[in-house]
């Protein structure tokens, strides 16, 4: 049984503006698949809570954050505006669990939720339910259109819901709208040409073909793949450790020498998805700024010398990741025209680690108990979804899971083969472990 519970919420910060670069990135992917993109989940609430203490949640983070508060305007030519509402009111789902269990009710809620396209111009980006049982609030289950906040800023938001008793004035960070007003300004400008010179600099080095025609194309094209390596996550730590560096680069030189193994290239180039959080008043803004740039590394040589590549190569592509869209793909038609053809760049990389970042960069350089060994009988490759909406080449995503190494791979069958896939994951793991049991690990 549910009900529905209205909420009425009022912020400051109201007006039209453009769409900031973050959301005209992921605005136009989202517009490529066809698909909202929800982001958010389930999961369970701290014991005591009630209705009303999910509702007073539910108003405080609408009113704190304008990216809540926004709808999409469309207008002639494909333009799109954002539009920003001072007050509003927006619906609460309350679903009694009955004698089911509240998780399983609230995973369903959650999932159902993300089957809907959210309506760009009449829909907050927030859809919220609060699960019940004999009278309890026990779970609750929000999932967001990603054009309202990235993976960064669901984080944050969650951590608002969270502790808003502990906040106390408004938000310092800069929001979607001031952020749009920024990048017209001349900071924004030189921050853009900086990233397209960038651009222009990397372009020439990008592989003409990594990834061939698939021997054994599949329908849906698209294929899903997941591999959970708590071996792996071990790994990472102990390489980090010993290298002196996060574990970013180590899962970045890892991923390139898979990659290699499977195209016909050992040059790899990929979109290096950048959280962008270091640039002031982003680092705690409840809104998307995650952008991507190409990075390229040679994966000929020992895997630490591959590594460092990767630590140079991703520090270039995570300066130079803050740009307008639309005036980057004036550039890149510029530069393919230049080169008389498309080089092959379908790939992305995406660092999507949050909580279980800083757990993988502090483990033990010598820490080897259990065995590394011993740990990869715990491996799991999990095949998931498959569809035929259009996406690139190969799509990696690092998860952020605890206490594992989760990757999930998207790919185009009709370049790389469900075996290739396996082969690939497999490969990235196999890559740390023995790098990490070279020295130090058993």
């Amino acid at each position: 049984m549910a009900e529905k519970i209205l909420v009425p919420f009022a912020g400051e910060g109201a007006g039209i503006a453009e769409l900031s670069w973050g959301q005209q990135q992921i605005w136009t992917v989202m517009q490529g698949m066809d698909s909202s993109l929800p982001m958010g989940d389930a999961r369970a609430l701290p014991p005591g809570q009630t209705v009303a203490d999910v509702a007073a949640g539910l108003r405080f983070v609408m009113s704190r954050h304008q990216a809540l508060r926004t709808k999409l305007r469309f207008g002639p030519g494909g333009q799109v505006q954002q539009v920003v509402h001072a007050s509003g009111v927006i619906t609460l789902d309350v679903v009694d669990a009955g004698e089911h269990d509240p998780g399983e009710a609230a995973a369903a809620v959650a999932n159902e939720y993300k089957t809907r396209r959210f309506d760009y111009e009449h829909e907050w980006p927030l859809r919220t339910a609060v699960i019940t049982r004999h009278g309890a609030a026990t779970h609750i289950a929000q999932v967001l259109c990603h054009i309202a906040l990235d993976a960064f800023g669901l984080a944050l938001l969650v951590d608002d819901f969270d502790h808003r008793d502990d906040r106390v004035g408004p938000p310092t960070a800069m929001q979607p709208a001031e952020q749009a007003s920024w990048q017209r300004g001349p900071r924004g400008r030189r921050a853009h040409e900086a990233s397209m010179r960038y651009l222009e600099r990397v372009a020439a080095s990008i592989p003409d073909l990594q990834l061939k025609e698939s021997g054994d194309p599949r329908q849906p094209r698209f294929w899903q793949v997941t591999l959970d390596s708590p071996a792996g996550y071990k790994a990472a730590g102990m390489l980090s450790a010993r290298l002196g560096l996060g574990a970013a680069p180590v899962l970045l030189a890892a991923f390139a020498i898979a990659l290699a193994s499977v195209s016909v290239s050992s040059r790899v180039a990929a979109h290096l998805t950048v959280s962008n959080r270091f640039r002031r008043g982003f680092a705690d803004s409840v809104s998307p700024v995650m952008q991507s740039t190409i990075g390229v590394i040679e994966t000929d040589g020992p895997f630490e010398e591959v590594v460092m590549r990767a630590w140079q190569s991703g520090l270039g592509a995570y300066k130079h990741a803050y740009y307008d869209p639309a005036a980057a793909s004036e550039v890149w038609q510029r530069l393919v025209a230049e080169r008389g053809a498309e080089p092959d760049w379908h790939v992305v990389f995406n660092d999507r680690r949050i909580r279980s970042r800083e757990l993988a960069d502090t483990v033990s350089a010598t820490d080897a108990a259990p065995s590394l060994r011993d740990e990869l009988t715990r491996s799991t490759l999990t095949w998931g979804d498959r569809n035929d909406m259009p996406q690139q080449k190969v799509s990696l995503s690092i998860c952020d899971v605890p206490d594992t190494l989760c990757c999930e791979l998207w790919a185009d069958t009709h370049f790389v083969t469900p075996a290739d896939m396996e082969k690939l994951l497999r490969g990235m793991e196999m890559v740390i472990v023995n790098a990490a049991a070279a020295r130090g690990g058993r």
